[in-house]
């Protein structure tokens, strides 16, 4: 139970003060094993028992005076006690803004288009993406200069209106009518008022719930922050570690990422000292015609595929994307420059490379420790849009030539975690009416983006995707140099030099390691005929009848093909977490039944049949 201060009220439906009641002796034993103790000691309901409690801890302090009734209008009394507890005062904030709604757009763009930027722009990548930056932001502080101004927080009520809040002061006024004359037509008249008021707020509640429903139908990301709200559930990234100095924190985070990663490359050199020689482990797949270059887009579809972007907006970005795309006409021909010239050149710009980091905790509720933290990069805006030219192009390469790996559902249109679900779940039903059990080893990566190997992406790239020229350069341009800083409420943190890993929130890191892994069906064919994988998350499944034979071949096989990707994956420089690493048995009661004790060895961690369903 959490430390924190505890008060428990509500009607209970246990007469606490009939001691002869079994209910409610079992009750308050319950309550003395807790520590808990109760408060009320008076009639609570029309009919004369204690229904209605107020509980704490024995050695909680702060309810200072014994619990009172007072009836008002229900069958229940109203029961009240004073708390040494005070309303948190609503916290003073500064904040920085841009009054970006005064802006005159047609004057914006008329600055816009007579800038050097829109008129003579440098034919280098680095010298036009700095151009960019620098005029964009020189334009945005000429037309909405940034101010700061301290703020009191207070929660977001967006259906209060002006009717709502008079309705509140009558009532309030009439309550203190009522209580000081204690009339019998003033506290009707204060029910009377106290019934409109709620329903006031629940009409206005209802519609703009309503309303915003209807016309975000077609967004759900916005329906989910909707739901969350109603909810009462907190970000995700709202819970931070504790610290005095949030920049102090974020260069502890950043320097934690970063050594996260050169600790698992110290385990990984180690393990691979032992690494005995597998001609699986330099095995390659089938090769694909080549791809030498990319193709230069018109301004016809860079405007597309900006239409098709969301409005994110990155600290690095020189202004809002939003205002990018309200002076889409006059910026089009500069971002059309600067994709293109990046996609020809086959260079990367080097602001792009520098990534803003998000902690975001892995799961909710995990304690704020930084090792239940994963980075999640946000990027400039131009940059991503460069990625998704590349990546467009990336993803017809390998479609048309069949590159992804059948059993791969992740990160392409018409696959996703539900198509992995039923997969799985139809191919272990199939072999449950055949009366076989299914052998089903989750495997977990550490750190699986952030332990790629660029060399070897590089290579793999270019043997087995027949990347090669100018399409290959912009990869290891892309790849190579990269750097990040962690944010936390607006405190920068120091760069962080990067020597391995895909950033985690870009279109192409998944894409990249997709490719990166491809290996693994190879290996696994060898051993198992069913396997199925979604990003870094791999399913290994084998049935097999419930006898002792059947058996003791299904653990063999399933133990030589965990032994070869582990040996695979050191050589490719990824860790399997053992301790993450989950064994479930799957089949019919009667099925389960019949089979000896399990165990199978996962690295250095044996598991055992403890998961039967």
């Amino acid at each position: 139970m959490s430390p924190e201060p505890l008060l428990i009220t509500g009607d209970f439906n246990i007469h606490v003060d009939v001691h002869t009641d079994s209910d409610a002796s079992r009750f308050q034993d319950l309550l003395s094993s807790m520590g808990l103790q109760q408060h009320v000691d008076k009639s609570t309901h029309i009919s004369g028992h204690t229904l209605d409690l107020m509980i704490t801890r024995c050695s909680d302090s702060f309810l200072t005076a014994k619990p009172m009734t007072d009836y008002l209008f229900s069958d229940h009394f109203t029961v009240l006690c004073d708390l040494a507890l005070s309303k948190p005062s609503p916290k003073n904030e500064q904040i920085s803004y841009r009054k970006l709604k005064a802006i005159k757009i047609e004057d914006f763009k008329q600055d816009l288009s007579t800038s050097e930027l829109c008129n003579y722009s440098p034919d280098s990548l680095n010298d036009l993406v700095e151009c960019y930056n620098d005029t964009l932001s020189q334009v945005l502080e000429r037309h909405a200069p940034l101010r700061s101004k301290v703020i009191r927080s207070r929660p977001l009520v967006p259906w209060f209106n002006e009717d709502i809040k008079n309705a509140r002061r009558e009532k309030r006024k009439a309550e203190r009518k009522w209580r000081r004359s204690g009339k019998h037509d003033d506290m009707l008249s204060y029910k009377k008022i106290k019934n409109t008021t709620n329903r006031l707020m629940n009409e206005a509640r209802s519609q703009y719930y309503h309303d915003f429903i209807n016309d975000n139908s077609s967004n759900q990301k916005k329906l989910f922050a909707a739901a969350n709200t109603l909810l009462n559930q907190r970000k995700k990234n709202t819970v931070l570690p504790p610290c005095d100095d949030k920049l102090e924190l974020a260069d502890r985070m950043g320097s934690y990422f970063v050594q996260k990663i050169t600790d698992i490359g110290t385990r990984l050199d180690v393990m691979a000292q032992d690494l005995s020689t597998d001609p699986l482990l330099n095995c390659t797949l089938s090769p694909t015609p080549k791809f030498s270059k990319f193709t230069a887009l018109s301004e016809l579809e860079v405007r597309k595929l900006i239409e098709g972007s969301a409005k994110k907006s990155c600290s690095f970005d020189p202004m809002p994307t939003s205002l990018v795309f309200s002076c889409i006409d006059v910026l089009l021909p500069v971002i059309t420059k600067m994709i293109n010239l990046s996609l020809v050149d086959g260079v990367f710009a080097d602001v792009w490379k520098c990534a803003l980091v998000k902690p975001l905790l892995k799961k909710a509720g995990l304690d704020p420790l930084l090792s239940n933290y994963r980075p999640v990069s946000n990027l400039p805006y131009i940059s991503k849009l460069t990625e998704k030219a590349v990546y467009n192009q990336l993803h017809l390469h390998m479609i048309d030539n069949s590159v992804y790996p059948e059993m791969q559902s992740s990160y392409r249109k018409g696959h996703s975690t539900e198509t992995a679900l039923l997969r799985v779940v139809n191919d272990i039903l199939m072999k449950m009416n055949s009366q076989e059990v299914t052998l089903l080893v989750m495997l977990d990566l550490s750190a699986a983006f952030d332990t790629v190997n660029h060399d070897i992406l590089i290579k793999r790239l270019h043997e087995e995707l027949g990347i090669a020229d100018s399409a290959l350069s912009w990869f290891e341009s892309y790849l190579h140099n990269r750097m990040q800083k962690v944010d936390i409420e607006g405190s920068i943190s120091n760069p962080f030099d990067l020597g391995c890993g895909v950033p985690q929130g870009s279109c192409l890191g998944p894409i990249l390691f997709i490719i990166y892994a491809s290996k693994l069906f190879k290996i696994i064919e060898h051993e198992l005929p069913c396997a199925h994988c979604y990003a870094d998350d791999t399913q290994l499944y084998l049935s097999f009848k419930p006898n002792t034979t059947s058996q003791d071949q299904a653990l063999q096989a399933m133990e030589n093909c965990i032994g070869k990707i582990r040996k695979w994956m050191i050589h490719d420089r990824l860790l399997i977490n053992d301790s993450k690493t989950e064994l479930i048995l799957i089949g019919s009661k009667q099925q389960l039944s019949k089979l000896q004790p399990i165990s199978i060895s996962v690295g250095n961690s044996i598991y055992l049949d403890e998961n039967k369903t």
